[in-house]
């Protein structure tokens, strides 16, 4: 209780001086100690700026499963939470943070008058572009984002090249825990653009979603794909319920894993979950290169 005071104390002294010092137009050039809460942005920025320019990332980026940046920050720049007294603690001049970010927190942190850029939950690769296009725009690297997503644009171009003659689609299933990946996911993105149809989608699943092993069962997907979150070690069938490992798919030998950091990106290395998943779909595609 004594430290929400506190904070709303501090929140209520830092909008003060925003306002005399003019807010967000008051800060002179382009952001020079940027606070970065999510690790989509975490990727965005190392793309986009020096890390001299980053104060403080997200305590997911040296998680070498999940990120695609391990190491590239140095030990010094702070592993940070949604913690307002900590991130006011670094003075940055913007604050990337995300939708899923508390209400409370987000709410505090505009009442701060910090300068904020919003990375919206994206669910396509033309999000991720249109993201990392903003972020460009916001810190001064406008063409440093366009040749981002130029190179995006052109291995996803590639990579349906690739495949232009890919013979079967696979009917593939994601699995993790539970859960899988429906329409309106980069996932299910990345399950089509590497060659794929996706079961959940064709199920009329949506988002990210649960699945029961008796539906997935039912579905009898041709492939079973399933996400490394251990760096250098690929997931098996080993890990799955019992049941699920009667899947024809599993009993055929036809399971699949991506790793996590690039399953999960939602930056621009989204594309490599694409490209890896369509190695392992069509081997056969990709013969000569």
């Amino acid at each position: 209780m004594r430290r929400r005071v506190f904070l709303v104390l501090l929140v209520g002294l830092l909008g003060r001086w925003a306002a005399v010092q003019g807010g967000e137009a008051a800060t002179p050039g382009l952001p020079k100690r940027i606070c970065s809460l999510t690790l989509a942005t975490d990727e965005m920025l190392a793309a986009l700026v020096g890390p001299e320019r980053v104060v403080g990332v997200s305590r997911f980026v040296d998680h070498a499963g999940i990120s695609n940046v391990a190491g590239h920050y140095p030990a010094s720049v702070p592993r940070i939470r949604a913690d307002l007294e900590q991130i006011i603690a670094l003075r940055p001049d913007l604050v990337c943070v995300a939708s899923y970010n508390s209400a409370d927190f987000l709410e505090m942190l505009h009442k701060s008058s910090l300068p904020v850029f919003r990375h919206e939950e994206t669910h396509t690769f033309a999000g991720v572009m249109r993201d990392l296009t903003a972020l460009g725009e916001r810190v001064g690297a406008q063409e440093k984002a366009k040749s981002v997503v130029a190179d995006m644009e052109r291995r996803l171009s590639d990579l349906q090249t690739a495949l232009a003659s890919p013979g079967v689609r696979p009917r593939v299933l994601y699995w993790s825990d539970g859960w899988t990946a429906g329409s309106h996911t980069t996932i299910g993105e990345m399950i089509e653009r590497a060659g794929g149809v996706n079961v959940a989608a064709s199920l009329g699943m949506e988002g990210m979603a649960e699945v029961s092993v008796e539906r997935a069962l039912a579905a009898d997907p041709d492939v079973l794909l399933l996400v490394a979150w251990k760096a250098g070690e690929p997931a098996t069938a080993v890990e799955l319920p019992p049941a699920l490992r009667t899947l024809r798919a599993v009993r055929e030998g036809r399971v699949v894993s991506v790793e996590g950091r690039a399953l999960s990106a939602a930056s621009q290395f989204a594309v490599d979950g694409a490209e890896r998943l369509a190695r392992r779909l069509h081997p056969e595609c990709f013969q000569k290169q």
